[in-house]
């Protein structure tokens, strides 16, 4: 049985783009989240980054035009970098894709590649 598959998904980005294709090579079972339209909580942040075992700073998009105008100059505890991912979703690095009790940060997308391979196997 494969397990359930989530990516939270930006259609305006090419990598993830990418990365939903080849989920859905492995997978017929993937929910798509547009985290832009629909951001997710600090609970659900706080979830995915235990699952990565990362902090909140591994998922800021420091490219990102609201990262840059807002939040370049500051330093947040991870609570606020929460809550700020929470308030303004496009400083979230994408793709984050959910497999079962693991999650991934989709870029590279040969890494992710890899990464999911394995998973697959499990």
């Amino acid at each position: 049985m494969n397990p359930k598959i989530t990516i939270w998904h930006n259609k305006a980005c090419s990598t993830s783009r990418k990365v939903l294709d080849l989920l859905q090579q492995q997978s017929s079972d993937v929910t798509i989240r547009d985290y832009i339209s629909n951001p997710p909580s600090v609970v659900e942040l706080e979830a995915v980054l235990k699952k990565m075992k990362e902090s909140p700073s591994y998922i800021l998009r420091k490219k990102d035009k609201v990262f840059q105008e807002l939040f370049a100059d500051k330093k947040l505890t991870d609570t606020e970098w929460l809550q700020a991912m929470n308030e303004h979703p496009s400083i979230i690095e994408r793709p984050i894709v959910i497999i079962g009790k693991k999650a991934f940060l989709g870029r590279p997308v040969d890494v992710f590649e890899a990464q999911l391979a394995l998973e697959m196997k499990a």
